[in-house]
């Protein structure tokens, strides 16, 4: 681990012991944030989280249907659904020429709580 560079903080609030605690916990906590951090871009589109809306009210539609519902163009619904699929929060299924969307049985998506981004971190001792 690489040393932190050395501030010049007028006033510091925190020991140098206590900041090189908080970032040793950054890093050990960096792929669980990684991962917190590609799941809320994934939700980042209002079409993404409007297309996980619509699947988790009816539990199974095709690109047409979802683009019908949306007012969008399938090609758009598409790469929407591509992303979604990529990340593990939407599945498919083909039945003949159609390919059916629903939401993924797998799929965990973080809450920003479950991270730890909505309460103050407490200090190990």
């Amino acid at each position: 681990m690489s040393q932190a560079p050395e501030l010049d903080c007028v006033s510091p609030d925190r020991s140098p012991a206590e900041l090189g605690r908080l970032r040793a916990r950054v890093v050990r906590e960096a792929p669980a944030l990684r991962r917190a951090a590609e799941h809320f871009s994934l939700l980042s589109s209002e079409t993404r989280v409007k297309i996980l809306r619509v699947l988790a009210a009816c539990g199974e539609l095709c690109v047409c249907d979802l683009a019908t519902v949306l007012d969008m163009t399938p090609a758009a619904i598409s790469q929407h659904l591509s992303r979604l699929r990529g990340g593990g929060l939407v599945a498919s299924r083909r039945c003949g020429m159609t390919i059916y969307y629903r939401r993924s049985d797998t799929a965990v998506c973080p809450s920003p709580d479950a991270v730890g981004l909505l309460h103050p971190v407490r200090e190990e001792s």
